[in-house]
């Protein structure tokens, strides 16, 4: 039977029919697959790069909210001028790690290296979840845990920087995943392709804050294999195959204040919840928290307001009428807190004028969160003058820490090289700096671990994965917020945690036993 061939006269087939279409088809699935990480401009003529001369950044997202996405290794950039010092540093000090291994000193033999990133927001607005200050902060901690593994030139004391082993030395990655963390895929799309090699990613820390978007970022990370170690995650809801956490969960951060306010007596103990109503990892487990830990304090006593950070927000942010007009009718002296940082300044403008409805007697503000006492911190005198005062449940205390008040011992070798790299302590306040250190000094801890016991130059994924569940006993990490133990069973969670309560304004009597996580 003859073959059904068009003739001449036949009309053109559409391009999108056909070999060619079926061809354009799969190529367009492809990019979006891979995260459309090229249509970018990622590895194009450059015009959607963010500096010609570092390729592995490019601009992404429309109009105003168009930011630097990608990843920085040796090249350093700016995502924001306030960010100049510390990138450079991690930059010259990833071409220092480089050059040991290619051009050795003389009598001196190739030092293998391997890569781990830091995957969070490089980029900040008035409405991120991150200010900026806590992003610069994260980087410095960050750096100071990958000089401290390379034993670095600033650092005045070498042999005490309490890192198992010296090799192999570590290069710190920056993955900026965007201001509210939209852009995550493009930049995990680009990890994925770096664990092969001479020199590997093993491990992805940081990993953002407690929103949708991480979660993904997670699951997307183990798909691939990838362990990762977030630094202040901490809602309950945010768990993956291979994600570890150097914090205390939301629930931990509840049973630590539970432990302190049960000191009150009986008719204090009356609280009001005021909650943020969004799509928020961290705000709805924080709720949950607070209702499973505190249902006797709380009741059905409890308002919602419309938080102003991130993407999601909808209808009219901050608006704390309702919770205002609702605590002054119960006379709560207690207000649980279940938002995020940026927003408790207006709550606690609200509260100061209770006493035009009658309210005359002190609020304690409960937060369970890293920070947010310092995103208060202009408010500080108005909790003074209207007699409110925030309870805090955090990871860290640096205030206490640095002056020598209940530190824990991995504290004092971190603070040391924190200073010996010229950062000054009040980077530490806000904790973030002590919470990144610990994310990637516990990367460290574990491909050191597989080093120290294979012999082989650099370890693979799989490898730091599993020593990540063996970090207990004898092999707990000696982190600057505490030790921290991991395990199969741990859900990745860190074992003996502390927690500290943290008052403000200061002047709290004895804290009484430290809550640790279980």
């Amino acid at each position: 039977m003859p073959l059904n061939r068009p003739s001449p006269l036949d009309p053109v087939p559409p391009w999108w029919k056909g070999l060619r279409g079926i061809a354009a088809l799969v190529l367009v699935l492809a990019l979006l697959a891979g995260g459309g990480f090229w249509l970018l401009g990622g590895d194009g003529d450059g015009e959607d790069r963010c500096a010609e001369d570092v390729p592995g950044l490019v601009l992404a997202g429309p109009g105003d909210d168009r930011e630097c996405i990608g990843v920085m290794n040796e090249t350093a950039y700016a995502f924001d001028p306030r960010l100049n010092d510390v990138t450079e540093k991690i930059a010259a000090e990833n071409r220092r790690v480089r050059d040991q291994w290619e051009k050795p000193a003389a009598g001196r033999t190739p030092v293998p290296y391997v890569k781990v990133a830091l995957l969070t927001p490089m980029t900040a607005s008035d409405s991120s979840v991150l200010p900026i200050e806590e992003i610069r902060s994260s980087l410095e901690g960050a750096y100071t845990a990958q000089c401290r593994a390379n034993a670095c030139p600033g650092l005045s004391a070498v042999n005490a920087i309490g890192i198992h082993g010296r090799t192999p030395q570590i290069q710190l990655v920056l993955a900026s995943e965007g201001r509210n963390q939209t852009h995550w895929r493009p930049v995990v799309e680009r990890l994925s392709g770096m664990t092969g090699g001479e020199h590997p990613l093993v491990a992805v820390a940081g990993m953002g804050v407690s929103v949708p978007e991480t979660q993904r970022a997670a699951d997307e990370l183990a798909q691939r294999k990838i362990p990762a170690i977030g630094a202040v995650l901490t809602a309950t809801n945010v768990n993956s195959e291979r994600l570890f956490k150097v914090s205390p969960s939301n629930t931990d951060y509840a049973k630590a204040l539970r432990k302190r306010l049960d000191r009150l007596p009986a008719e204090q103990r009356r609280g009001y919840l005021v909650f943020d109503s969004r799509d928020d990892n961290f705000v709805r487990t924080m709720r949950q928290a607070y209702d499973e830990v505190f249902a006797d304090y709380i009741d059905k006593r409890r308002v919602s307001f419309v938080g102003t950070t991130g993407p999601r927000t909808e209808g009219m942010p901050s608006l704390f009428f309702n919770a205002f007009n609702n605590i002054c009718l119960t006379k709560s002296e207690l207000v649980f807190w279940a938002g995020r940082g940026r927003d408790l300044a207006d709550l606690v403008r609200s509260l100061s004028s209770r006493n035009q409805c009658g309210h005359d007697k002190p609020i304690t503000i409960v937060v369970g969160s890293q920070g947010a006492v310092q995103q208060a911190n202009d408010v500080m005198g108005l909790l003074k003058d209207s007699r409110i005062t925030i309870l805090e449940a955090s990871a860290t205390d640096t205030g206490q820490w640095i002056r020598g008040n209940g530190a824990p011992s991995g504290f004092k070798p971190f603070l040391q090289g924190f200073r010996d790299l010229k950062f000054p302590d009040k980077e530490l306040s806000d904790g973030y700096a002590v919470m990144h250190h610990d994310s990637v000094l516990t990367a460290v801890w574990a491909l050191r671990m597989v080093t120290g016991q294979t012999g082989r130059e650099t370890p693979g994924v799989q490898d730091v994965f599993n020593q990540l569940t063996n970090l207990h006993d004898a092999a707990v990490v000696p982190a600057a917020s505490g030790d921290l133990s991991f395990d199969d069973a741990s859900g990745g969670w860190p074992h003996n945690k502390p927690v500290p309560i943290i008052q403000a304004p200061g002047g709290a009597a004895d804290p009484g036993p430290l809550y640790k996580t279980q």
